[in-house]
């Protein structure tokens, strides 16, 4: 029976070997960087093949039939070989070194996803190639390997090779401190998702982000100088499990989200949660307002809402369900080890896993949920959520004698509110530890004594500078109607006064549960963000707006308000 089974094991891998796609091309770098590639295909083939759309081919040679986002779908029939030229953009390159950002040969529609041996032939007369070497192509890819080739030393630490070019050999420790984070991520990974090979390293002031593809990571130079190098390192290796070198996810922001996280919990387990309070804060400030994670259904996102649930979002919402359990990173690797063979998956399938484990999935329908705190009586506060579903929210409570404990409420479809008395408290703060993704920070703090708008934030406190507090004040107290009209020391032409008075029609019918104002000294703006509760239906809205003010801050010239 052991025989017969090593013999099946044998046959499988033969099988597989066999119908592997195989993909020959000769690339020559020319003077201009450009590549000059001959792609050979077998005889009597025929098929469909995808070429990057800014790859040419002879239409004598090769069909077109339709575009499919930044790449062209061909039909290609007992053509012996191509030839074409792939454009190098070198705008962002200098001519010590070269890095290929476009696919530079063609793949069967069919076989896209899947591993394939390359058999390439670079030669150039400029560059000595560095990536990929006879040895990387022995490795399999799912598209051509990125191109490496310049003036590059190396190193090698902690079973990384790590490429350098000759001229930034001044930055050689900066870089070998770099590669101990290297190896400390890796091995974090390692513990939840498992071995795998490491990829070759190049650092290169390329102005790129940072990349990780197959077998080799491109870092940009500058993380080695910035302040969040822990992070981008260790995001980038996170990519060796989740992205073009591991499981790659059809929804690329779920692709990013996930390596952000990942990176975050690192960043935790080697320098503890006080690390990430300010690029949390920075994160939640950013995502105010934001509702759900239903854009992460859209096929046709535009850069901006793409990068902000790659970065923002999507990071936060996973970071607060590890919170909530701390198994969630374990449930993430089950996922992967069930996937990685397969080397791609999608959201839906994500969640059909989740399904079968009984694990909460990644719902793109379901509204977070907004707690907020308001005064009901002279001796209590309410807490209120606007949600449907069941919360354990925890506050942080600081007594008269600055004592601070914990305690946890209880909400739910019958029980929307709690009041809490507040004879002996100082200070209570909505869910201090973000272990659940709101709607809105704006409203989550009551301070005794302290009733400004402006001061229930989870952000900062009112602009210390009068002028910029008074003209916050002002239109806070105009928008929540506390007021009819700002002051005639706040001179505001007609115009924006319409639109002032539109937004506080907007929502006339909300109460204003909180908000937040900074202010940008170099182009005279003010941000100011409020939070506002519609009774009717419960639901919490964020206005965003910015209003520019003159050199003497006397006068709005300006008010843009976010749609």
């Amino acid at each position: 029976m052991k025989r017969k089974a090593i013999f099946f094991t044998l046959f499988l891998n033969f099988t597989f070997l066999f119908a592997q796609e195989e993909i020959t091309a000769k690339v020559t770098i020319d003077e201009n960087s450009n590549l000059q590639v001959t792609q050979i295909f077998k005889e009597n083939n025929r098929d469909t093949y995808l070429f990057h759309k800014n790859i040419s081919l002879n239409p004598k040679e090769a069909t077109f039939i339709k575009e499919k986002g930044n790449l062209k779908e061909y039909e290609i029939q007992n053509v012996s070989n191509l030839n074409f030229e792939v454009i190098t953009n070198t705008s962002k390159l200098n001519n010590d070194f070269l890095i290929t950002n476009l696919k530079y040969t063609g793949t069967k529609s069919k076989d896209f996803f899947d591993l394939k041996k390359f058999n390439l032939y670079f030669s150039s007369k400029k560059y000595d190639i560095v990536f990929p070497s006879k040895d990387d192509l022995k490795e399999t890819y799912t598209t051509s390997p990125k191109i490496v080739a310049g003036n590059f030393n190396y190193f090698e630490e902690n079973g990384f090779k790590v490429y350098y070019l000759e001229n930034e050999k001044e930055h050689l420790e900066e870089m070998k401190k770099a590669n101990i984070g290297m190896s400390n991520a890796f091995n974090y990974y390692s513990k939840y998702f498992g071995e795998k090979r490491k990829p070759k390293i190049v650092f290169a002031p390329n102005n790129e982000a940072s990349e990780t593809t197959e077998n080799l990571i491109v870092y940009n130079s500058d993380v080695i100088k910035g302040k969040n190098k822990e992070n981008t390192i260790s995001h980038e290796i996170a990519h060796i499990w989740f992205g073009q070198d591991g499981l790659i996810i059809k929804e690329r922001p779920l692709t990013e989200g996930i390596a952000e996280f990942l990176s975050m919990q690192y960043v935790i387990s080697q320098l503890g949660e006080k690390q990430l309070d300010i690029s949390i804060n920075e994160r939640l400030y950013q995502l105010e307002g934001e509702k759900s994670l239903h854009d992460l259904q859209d096929k046709d996102l535009d850069l901006k809402t793409s990068k902000s649930l790659s970065y923002r979002l999507l990071p936060m919402y996973f970071h607060s369900r590890q919170l909530r359990n701390p198994n969630f990173i374990n449930e993430l690797a089950s996922l992967y080890k069930v996937k990685e063979k397969e080397r791609k998956t999608s959201l839906e399938d994500i969640n059909k896993f989740f399904e079968t484990k009984e694990i909460e999935i990644i719902s793109t329908d379901e509204f977070f949920p907004d707690f907020f705190i308001s005064e009901c009586s002279p001796n209590e506060v309410c807490i209120t959520s606007n949600s449907e579903k069941e919360y354990d929210v925890e506050l942080g409570i600081v007594d008269s004698n600055n004592q601070k404990s914990l305690k946890t409420l209880s909400f739910s479809k019958e029980q929307k509110e709690q009041k809490i008395n507040i004879e002996n408290i100082n200070r209570i703060v909505i869910d201090p530890s973000y272990k659940i993704l709101q709607v809105s920070r704006l409203n989550d703090v009551w301070s005794k004594n302290d009733n400004n708008v402006f001061n229930r934030n989870r952000y900062f406190k009112i602009n210390s500078k009068e002028d910029i507090a008074f003209i916050s004040n002002e239109v806070a107290n105009y928008l929540s109607r506390k007021a009819e009209n700002i002051s005639n020391k706040i001179s505001v032409s007609a115009k924006e006064k319409n639109e002032l008075k539109e937004l506080r029609n907007n929502n006339s019918k909300k109460i204003m549960t909180g908000g937040v104002t900074s202010y940008a000294e170099k182009n005279n703006s003010l941000f100011l963000f409020f939070a506002f509760n519609d009774e009717n239906t419960n639901e919490t809205t964020v206005l965003k707006m910015i209003l520019k003010l003159d050199l003497e801050k006397t006068s709005i010239i300006a008010v843009k308000a976010e749609k």
